[in-house]
């Protein structure tokens, strides 16, 4: 008897389309065979001990393991079984296994996860559309990838600066060829990726956002009705002004009856405020009932954010069941509603406005901007090693510090060239209560874990910019980076 459960390819890829960040996969096979094939944001480790000491062991997510050439599933359920007896920590968490030789996982692998055949964490084929939908959980944002399979053009929607390495990386793992950029409208919750992402990118992608914005420094300021081409698609903008006077919502049809990325107008049973940045409830309800709910109502609708757990709608289920515009509301009764609403302001409007108003571009000289995972600052070693190699990179522009034990610092892994050891622990809390709260440092242990911890102790103690390496040196000496010992 085991309580660990086993999964199928496709019992997982439907777990993960539906809800991404509620899995964790841990890949047992050797560095040969997970560099041959493997899933997209798995972690490879040799020893079940690491998942425990990992910071994704205190998430709620089910952590499903990989097994090892030759070892069934079942082989590898009663083995984590074993180590779950002798680890507490290790005994609290979800596990789950997935079943299937290496043969069929490898090729199976590669169609599900490589080339975005069948759903599989949020990409499908959708009539000749690759399709995926993000999530940035600070602003609850969505940001929406959609990309031509024959082409390979990719169109990003309302990226977020803090997520956009992890847009990047997918991009590249799909082996996309991304050329247009996306703003619904000049953000007040967070501060768009689209400068970064054409800083990184150079000149082969355009970004594009209202005319009515004032964007000075974008490539294709948007009129109502400007369609734009990515592959044998077709998108066309709609200007929807009312939560700002810039809001614009695209429209893409499909046999089925479309797709429409409505940003802020329109949300599921809801809509943007409008009580600043020209906002005005006449507008909006002009916007949604005259523009949107005139589209076919099979057109599946993708907001600009969602608090309660919502992806998608239709338009049809809008006009009937929105509380505010649906169900026949009148304009007089939706502006009520509206005034009546009296919302904070969004908590970074001071930071992300004038950072919108030009393309993202932020007055602070930070090299990273981490994408938050449980409140814990991350990137990759990959990122580290690119960073590493820029212009930007001189001696003390970041901080990193190694946190494990002497002898760890100087053995197997080694550490990375520059890291400063300061052990986890009093070592550590005397630097910290010593340091400069507003220094960029980069936290590294041997798989992630003790930086995690690390990371978040900084943080209670008022450090603005502390990151935590994940993967720590384990990743980075599989990925053959340079080290010292």
């Amino acid at each position: 008897m085991t309580n660990t459960g086993i999964l199928n390819i496709h019992q997982l890829a439907t777990v993960w389309t539906t809800d991404p960040d509620a899995v964790k996969i841990w890949d047992l096979r050797t560095a040969t065979e997970f560099a041959a094939c493997h899933i997209p944001g798995a972690t490879r480790i040799d020893d079940l001990h690491e998942i425990a000491q990992s910071v994704w062991a205190q998430r709620d997510v089910l952590h499903v393991l990989i097994p090892q050439v030759g070892q069934s599933a079942l082989e590898c359920a009663d083995d984590i079984e074993r180590h779950r007896a002798q680890d507490m920590k290790l005994a609290e968490i979800d596990c789950a296994v997935l079943n299937g030789s290496h043969d069929e996982w490898c090729a199976g692998g590669r169609t599900l996860f490589r080339n975005g055949m069948i759903e599989t964490r949020g990409v499908k084929m959708t009539e000749n559309l690759i399709f995926h939908q993000l999530f940035e959980h600070e602003s609850s944002t969505y940001t929406y990838l959609l990309a031509d399979p024959r082409t390979r053009e990719a169109v990003l929607i309302d990226p977020v600066l803090e997520t956009v390495d992890r847009d990047l990386k997918l991009i590249e793992e799909l082996g996309l060829d991304l050329v247009l950029v996306l703003d619904t409208h000049v953000h007040a919750d967070h501060v768009t990726g689209a400068g970064a992402i054409r800083k990184r990118l150079g000149g082969r992608v355009k970004t594009a956002v209202s005319a009515r914005a004032k964007v000075s420094c974008v490539d294709i300021p948007l009129e109502d009705g400007q369609q734009l081409r990515f592959g044998d698609s077709v998108i066309t903008a709609i200007a929807t002004p009312g939560h700002t006077d810039a809001c614009t919502s695209f429209y893409l049809p499909t046999r089925s009856g479309g797709m429409v990325f409505t940003g802020d107008a329109l949300l599921i049973r809801g809509t943007g405020r409008t009580d600043f940045q020209q906002g005005s409830a006449d507008a909006l309800y002009d916007s949604v009932t005259k523009k949107l709910f005139t589209l076919p109502e099979s057109t599946s609708v993708y907001p600009g954010h969602d608090y309660r757990g919502f992806t998608v709608s239709t338009i049809a289920a809008e006009k009937k069941l929105n509380p505010r515009v649906g169900g026949g509301r009148s304009k007089d009764e939706f502006k009520k509603i509206m005034s009546e609403l009296k919302l904070a302001h969004p908590k970074k409007i001071a930071e992300s406005l004038p950072a919108n108003l030009n393309c993202g571009v932020k007055t602070d000289q930070r090299l990273f901007h981490p994408q938050k995972v449980n409140g814990i600052s991350e990137i990759t070693p990959e990122d580290l090693r690119s960073a590493m190699a820029s212009e930007r990179w001189q001696p003390g522009t970041v901080k990193l510090i190694d946190v494990r034990r002497p002898e760890e610092y100087v053995g197997e892994y080694g550490h990375v060239i520059g890291a400063e050891l300061v052990t986890l622990g009093p070592d550590l809390e005397r630097f910290l209560i010593d340091g400069n709260r507003d220094e960029e440092i980069v936290f590294i242990c041997r798989s992630g874990g003790r930086s995690g911890h690390a990371t978040g102790v900084a943080t209670e103690m008022g450090y603005k910019a502390v990151i935590n390496m994940q993967g720590g040196m384990i990743r980075w000496t599989e990925l053959k980076y340079p080290v010292e010992k």
